[in-house]
């Protein structure tokens, strides 16, 4: 559930800090490394490096800008963009790829990533990690929210917090595990400090948006809800005038913001209940543009005449989960059975015409950054446990398991990824000689994300999009006992101490070894059977230009790579 693209000057005022390092990707870096994959990353979920390779931590703006120096193009009266479900604005109770739409350019955070995905300072005009628990933010000065109430050091404080607070039950609660304070050390100086060393910790801040205490403490749980009036507020280029349950979302410019002025003046987010209906509208020209492609039509985007689609590297991983604490899934040989039937390569060139890879594990391989090689990335996933498509070892699986002759299952996905849908009918075909009926449902995406969260059903999908640019992103949720995204209930004590040790590691090494054994593990025991990695993919009117598109999208001020 997940992504203001500006470059800054990297000040060295301190030594090096003795921290977990992971060095950015740059673009170029990003693109060279996508075809990486041994054997062979969208919807909730939503972090790289506490330094790159051109400085340590610390660091401070040049200006006070936000995105990308101003083009000099044609100003743009009018923008609509296009997305599926929003739940709330305030990614507390909204947090998935959708919500990023509206507050990627309303609402604001601490950091953002630059064009080459380094952290940069947004809200903060520096910061700095004087040891490894420790993160200082000083904050911009003359930053106003929308009714021009200025930012303080309060309203940052009480944004961070309450996704500790219990009572909020933040969907993004669990990355600030590690907090043990958060407190205004100086008129504009917010210090945060952690129990332990967090290798991710600076990344919350790509996403953590800044509203003013007192009218979020007003709301209380109507922050974020649709309504009239606007239940948000932020201090971003645009605001939100109006927010439409399933129907749109309204944002003009703010004329006070303290950046760049961006040169459009108003954007409507339309909401759509279904891909295939926003792509009728991307055809009528009723829409100019949309993040939410689904991968399997990419190719009908791309003939919409008027319109152009633009592809990325991805960092999305598309997988299935199998509860393990429940029969009869706790069975490994079931769990391998469904792994032999289906057909994941023949999906992706049929069914994605190409435009992924082959899942060998949970860590898309433009994840791994600095922490390994490309080659050593490969090597790894070689010696990894794969599952090709492989019917007589199915059955094979299927005669040692506990349910040898057969059994009955449902499995639902949501509509705005159809190529899964394709991979289910593909498995339920699949598993039809072995006698094990497979009753494949799609419904809406908010349906589907309410039974996911409900734990309705012991057996379906996982779809996470990335935080950021490390490969312990997605095991440090989805292996973790007790985390909201274990959707398998997978526990392991081995794989419990790898995760700890390469989160208190100070070594890059040691984190990369630590990472890599725990997927040697994962991949055995088949808790998840990881389908894809799929690029990511954006379609645009030609009347437009995009540029430097990244599968983070949702933390940036995406608006700032707009041109006509």
């Amino acid at each position: 559930m997940s992504a203001r693209e500006r470059h800054n000057t990297m000040v060295l005022p301190r030594p090096r800090p003795q921290t977990p390092t992971v060095l950015a990707l740059t673009r170029r870096e990003l693109l060279r490394r996508a075809g990486v994959g041994g054997a062979a990353l969208m919807l909730p979920g939503v972090l790289a490096a506490c330094e790159g390779p051109d400085g340590p931590v610390s660091s401070e703006a040049t200006a006070p800008s936000t995105g990308t120096e101003p083009s000099g193009g044609a100003a743009i009266e009018e923008l609509t963009w296009g997305t599926t479900a929003i739940r709330a604005l305030d990614y507390a109770s909204g947090f998935d790829v959708s919500t990023g739409v509206p507050l990627g350019v309303a609402l604001e955070s601490l950091l953002t990533y630059d064009a080459d995905l380094r952290l940069t300072p947004l809200l903060a005009e520096s910061w700095s990690q004087p040891d490894p628990e420790t993160y200082v933010f000083v904050l911009r000065s003359g930053v106003t929210f929308w009714d021009g109430t200025p930012l303080t050091t309060e309203d940052v404080v009480f944004s961070l917090e309450r996704h500790r607070d219990p009572e909020v039950a933040s969907e993004m609660g669990y990355y600030f595990n590690s907090v043990d304070s958060v407190e205004a050390t100086g008129p504009s100086e917010v210090t945060v400090r952690l129990n332990a060393p967090d290798p991710f910790f600076a990344y919350v801040h790509t996403f953590a948006s800044i509203t003013p205490k007192a009218f979020s403490e007003e709301l209380g749980s109507q922050l974020g809800a649709p309504g009239t009036p606007v239940n948000a507020m932020g201090t971003g280029p645009y605001r939100i005038t109006a927010f439409r349950a399933d129907d749109a979302i309204d944002l003009e410019r703010n004329e006070s913001y303290w950046g760049e002025q961006p040169t459009i003046e108003r954007i409507t987010v339309e909401i759509f209940a279904d891909p295939q209906t926003m792509q009728l509208a991307m055809r009528a020209g009723e829409i100019d543009g949309t993040f939410q492609v689904p991968l399997a039509q990419a190719d009908q985007w791309s003939g919409i005449d008027g319109a152009t689609t633009i592809f990325s590297p991805g960092m999305t991983i598309i997988g299935l989960y199998f509860r393990v604490t429940e029969e009869p899934w706790s069975d490994i040989h079931v769990r391998r059975a469904f792994a032999y039937s289906i057909d994941r390569e023949g999906l992706v060139r049929s069914v994605l015409g190409d435009h992924a890879q082959v899942a060998s594990c949970v860590v898309p391989p433009s994840q791994w950054g600095g922490l390994l090689s490309p080659d050593a990335v490969a090597a790894l996933y070689e010696e990894l446990s794969h599952y090709s498509f492989d019917p007589d070892r199915a059955r094979e699986e299927l005669a040692q398991s506990s349910v040898p002759d057969g059994f009955s299952a449902t499995v639902q996905y949501p509509n705005n990824l159809p190529e899964v849908g394709n991979a289910f009918q593909n498995l339920r075909e699949n598993l039809a000689p072995l006698n094990v009926d497979l009753e494949v449902t799609e419904v809406t995406p908010q349906e589907w994300f309410a039974d996911l969260e409900a734990r309705t059903f012991p057996f379906g999908i996982i779809a996470f999009g990335p935080d950021y640019a490390d490969p312990a992103n997605y095991p440090a949720i989805v292996f973790s006992e007790g985390s909201d995204s274990n959707r398998a209930d997978f526990q392991n004590p081995d794989v419990t101490r790898l995760l700890e040790e390469q989160q208190a590691a100070t070594d890059p090494a040691v984190r990369a070894e630590a990472i890599s054994q725990i997927l040697r593990i994962t991949t055995a025991e088949l808790p998840y059977l990881n389908l894809w990695w799929p690029e990511a993919v954006m379609a645009i009117s030609e009347r437009l230009q995009y540029d430097d598109f990244s599968p983070l999208w949702y933390n940036q001020v995406w608006v700032d790579n707009l041109s006509a």
